[in-house]
């Protein structure tokens, strides 16, 4: 880019012109250059010619033109002056200049023209660099601003769109390469409520300049992260009880949950999303089993069996894909069907006096449980029982019953939860050995039916001879 320049004009017998010009100053603000220029007779002839119709002709304008005759002596300056160029808006310019003059003659027979660039006068600050920034930081951008002080107005701000100052302009220095924006809570809310389903996106920041009434814009695109924004959630948005009334009627208590038995209802308070998250769902977990609601509130798993306490784990999730995961523990008692160990004999496996004792066992539930023994009985040929007569645990009852017949035996052992029944059978009374001394006979777990023979079970194996010689 040129600061000065010249041309000569084409030449009548070795007598011509030459133009030049020079930068006088720069008008950052208006954008414009002030140069300065003079037409002189030049050439080698010795002595003048009479000269006109001079005229000379800068970016376009006339800036002289005389049809007046003078003497034109190598070195005589036939006009002089100084000219505002405006530049473009990116302050850049070219221009050109063309003279012209009737050497000797009247008519215009010499001319010449020539063009130049105008050294560029700064037109805007420009953004250097801008870092990515998280939404509790304070971002310091980078820039250069040749135009200096002759900016009538330098700022900054930061877009969400590219189109809209959504962290407004605020003023930044003239003379300064950097800058800090000290976010306020409110334009740090706004940059978070602008991005509720990522934990980040993109931003332009933007630097504005004002020059001569033309405005100007730098701007980089980064990245903003939003931190530190896990749903707000603990084990005291948690809770549960025992849905079943009558377990807990047994229990006195619906923090206690029986195996089997209990129906579990968890409930969950409401999560508070952070940075203008809201809450998407809960899922909820335990002994394996995943249930989800969308909204804060209640989850009824039922019965679950376990004997053991189990943990309750509920993840809360937020509208930008953020978790937290709280945990409780749920108090199980162990429970099961009673259960026993039944003995029922008559005396030398024979007699009518029978004996019946029961070992029984519950769950202790917390030493909320008790038990009940009873039974009841009939002989295997009738089809009613006798009425349920109770007895102690662990205590040996006597009774009656015929020999003759065997009889079926019903158990019954409740606690507060359930009923188990067994059901046994006292056979007829019988020797393990009998010898018939009328028959001659000896029967094995049976009364001999023949005569002189050896019978098991029922079943003849010898006669007597056999018998004998055995």
């Amino acid at each position: 880019m040129a600061s000065e320049g010249s041309f000569n004009t084409s030449a009548y017998n070795n007598r011509h012109l030459t133009f030049s010009w020079w930068v006088n100053s720069q008008d950052i603000g208006n954008n414009k250059t002030n140069i300065g220029w003079k037409l002189v007779g030049a050439g080698s002839k010795t002595g003048y010619y009479k000269a006109g119709n001079f005229k000379v002709v800068i970016n376009g304008s006339t800036v002289y033109s005389s049809s007046d005759r003078i003497e034109l002596w190598q070195g005589t300056q036939v006009a002089s002056g100084s000219v505002d160029i405006y530049h473009e808006s990116d302050g850049n310019k070219s221009f050109s200049a063309s003279a012209e003059a009737g050497i000797y003659y009247v008519a215009v027979n010499c001319s010449g023209s020539g063009s130049w660039s105008l050294p560029s006068i700064p037109r805007q600050a420009n953004l250097t660099s801008a870092p990515d920034f998280n939404d509790e930081a304070n971002p310091t951008i980078n820039y250069s601003n040749p135009a200096g002080n002759s900016a009538s107005s330098l700022q900054a701000c930061i877009s969400l769109t590219g189109a809209n100052a959504d962290v407004g302009y605020r003023d930044i220095s003239k003379t300064g390469t950097s800058y800090t924006f000290n976010l306020t809570t409110a334009e740090r809310n706004v940059l978070r409520n602008a991005c509720t389903t990522s934990n980040s996106r993109k931003v332009t920041f933007f630097v504005r300049t004002v020059i001569g009434g033309n405005t100007f814009y730098s701007t980089i695109e980064r990245t903003l992260t939003i931190v530190n924004a896990n749903p707000s959630f603990s084990s005291s948005n948690l809770s549960y009880k025992d849905n079943n009334s009558t377990t807990v009627a047994v229990t006195g208590n619906n923090q206690h949950l029986v195996q089997n038995l209990s129906k579990l209802l968890v409930t969950i308070s409401a999560a508070t999303g952070l940075k203008g998250a809201s809450i998407s769902k809960y899922d909820a977990t335990i002994n394996g089993v995943a249930k989800s609601i969308t909204s804060a509130g209640n989850i009824d798993y039922g019965v679950i069996n376990s004997g053991s306490n189990l943990t309750l784990s509920v993840k809360v999730t937020d509208s930008r894909g953020n978790t937290t995961t709280a945990t409780k523990t749920v108090t199980f008692l162990a429970w099961s069907l009673p259960t026993a160990l039944i003995s029922l004999k008559r005396k030398n496996n024979y007699e009518n006096e029978t004996y019946l004792k029961v070992d029984g066992s519950i769950s202790s539930v917390n030493s909320k449980n008790t038990m009940t023994i009873q039974y009841q009985y009939k002989k295997t040929t009738e089809t009613s029982y006798s009425s349920l007569a109770t007895l102690s645990d662990n205590v040996q009852v006597t009774m009656t019953k015929d020999k003759e017949s065997a009889w079926d035996f019903k158990i019954i052992i409740k606690d507060k939860f359930g009923t188990t029944t067994y059901n046994t059978v006292l056979p007829k009374g019988r020797f393990i050995l009998f010898v018939d001394t009328k028959k001659l006979s000896v029967g094995i777990n049976c009364f001999p039916t023949k005569n002189e023979s050896l019978e098991v079970n029922g079943i003849q194996m010898l006669e007597y001879d056999e018998i004998a010689s055995w």
